[in-house]
């Protein structure tokens, strides 16, 4: 068969536009593999996540969201922290609120995911805050029967140091980047200790309100907010003069705050209003309230935060057992995570 001029080159230019649309389509897919796949390596990580009322820890593979392995801690446990290593987490058995007190921290080496050891701290009870000293050997706890912050040499289970508070439920602690001063919230009295950890003293006793628990340190380490759950507020403390310099607002039971990575916001969760305020740290004021269940009448009772890498904050609803994954550019809950029976403590590790 005889084509014309006209039919050879339109065949030429069908073929020629199948082809392009073929390997622009091509490029598409793989364009979109590439973003797939780095969409995943920002989840990648390894979450655990506390029971307090199953007594258990999840290890949960962030890429994936699958639960790796769900191991036994002891009674009631809190507070978890990651070794800077990335080897191993801890957790803080704090024991039952009207039982016996607990007595323990359950180590889980996170290269096995099983469980590694249990140590045993003796006198010092209702173990809660945990925070890691930059050499990776050494972590700080609250003991709350004993008044005290105690230090402990991982690699021995030894303590080297016991630093008396005076004040009752000393709870959550938080180091300074340097590693030496502690700042310890002491719920019953309503105050926050500042601890030289050199010195092995208090050298502040700030008066904040009833209630005082969540410490958020800003990324400069010019102030320090903390959440009092019973006055229903927020102290910003100085950390030159160490001196409470405002007080906010804030909402009902704010028991956890965080700064977010850039040090623009401050995020508290309030375990009684169900929801997450929050805060312009230069201006102090509250620019939004995350309601955590806008679709049911449901309370999740949030406690526990966590941020995470990818601009997000992780927030455990103890009621509703499960996390939910807040974007800190839009404040907007983009996923949840189910958990076990009241989550609340986590930690985080690549």
């Amino acid at each position: 068969m005889k084509y014309s001029h006209y039919q050879f080159f339109s065949r030429c230019f069908s073929s020629l536009l199948i082809t392009t649309v073929s390997m622009f389509m091509f490029i598409i897919i793989i364009g979109c593999d590439e973003s797939d796949t780095l969409e995943r390596t920002d989840d990648s990580g390894t979450l655990v996540v506390l029971n307090k009322t199953d007594y258990t820890a999840m290890i949960i593979d962030m890429s994936t969201r699958e639960v790796l392995n769900t191991l036994p801690t002891g009674v009631a446990p809190h507070e978890a922290a990651i070794s800077p290593s990335g080897s191993i987490a801890v957790a803080s058995n704090y024991g039952e609120y009207d039982g016996d007190p607990g007595h323990t921290l359950t180590v889980i080496n996170l290269q096995t995911g099983e469980l590694d050891r249990e140590i045993d701290l003796g006198e010092y009870t209702r173990p809660h805050g945990l925070a890691w000293f930059d050499d990776g050997e050494h972590l700080a706890v609250t003991a709350e029967g004993q008044q005290a912050l105690i230090v402990l040499h991982m690699p021995t289970d030894e303590i080297v140091k016991v630093i008396t508070t005076d004040q009752e439920r000393s709870h959550i602690v938080q180091l300074s980047s340097d590693n030496t001063r502690a700042f310890v919230a002491n719920i019953d009295y309503g105050t926050m200790s500042v601890i030289d950890l050199e010195a092995e003293e208090v050298i502040a006793l700030v008066e904040t309100d009833d209630g005082a628990e969540g410490i958020a340190i800003s990324p400069d380490e010019s102030e320090l907010w903390i959440t009092n759950r019973y006055a229903n507020n927020i102290s910003i403390v100085d950390l030159e003069t160490y001196e409470v310099i405002e007080t906010l607002d804030g909402g009902e039971f704010p028991i956890r705050a965080n700064f977010t990575p850039d040090g623009k916001y401050v995020l508290a969760a309030n375990m009684n209003g169900g929801d997450v305020s929050v805060f312009n740290a230069k201006d102090r004021t509250e620019v939004k309230r995350i309601d955590l269940e806008p679709d049911t009448d449901q309370n999740a009772r949030p406690v526990g935060m966590l941020i995470i890498p990818g601009n997000r904050i992780l927030v455990a609803g103890t009621q509703t057992d499960r996390l939910y994954i807040i974007d800190l550019d839009s404040f907007e809950i983009i996923d949840h995570i189910p958990t076990g029976a009241e989550p609340d403590g986590m930690a985080f590790t690549n």
